[in-house]
């Protein structure tokens, strides 16, 4: 990622994990906020969401970094528009 650097992958990678955790804490706070209900299926489900939203994220973006820009972009494509719309129909579960 980058390349001859001592210092900047692990710090890379103590903001990611930084910012994972601060969006974690937050979506208790967003979810009363909105005054959503969420017992622990909702919390599993969403959990599962956000992880193959993140998986599908870097997988495509991976394809891109190894040059295979193609297959990259048609794996964002298929497969970020169908988590795109699982999400919808999980944010109209969660709304009930």
């Amino acid at each position: 990622m980058f390349p001859y650097s001592t210092m900047l992958e692990p710090l890379f990678w103590i903001i990611m994990g930084f910012l994972y955790t601060i969006f974690i804490i937050s979506i208790k706070y967003w979810a009363e906020d909105l005054k959503f209900k969420l017992n622990w299926w909702k919390w599993t489900l969403f959990s599962i969401w956000f992880i193959v939203l993140n998986i599908i994220i870097a997988g495509g973006f991976t394809l891109i970094g190894e040059n295979e820009t193609r297959a990259g972009l048609y794996f964002l494509g298929v497969f970020g528009t169908s988590i795109i719309l699982l999400g919808a129909g999980l944010w109209k579960l969660m709304r009930k």
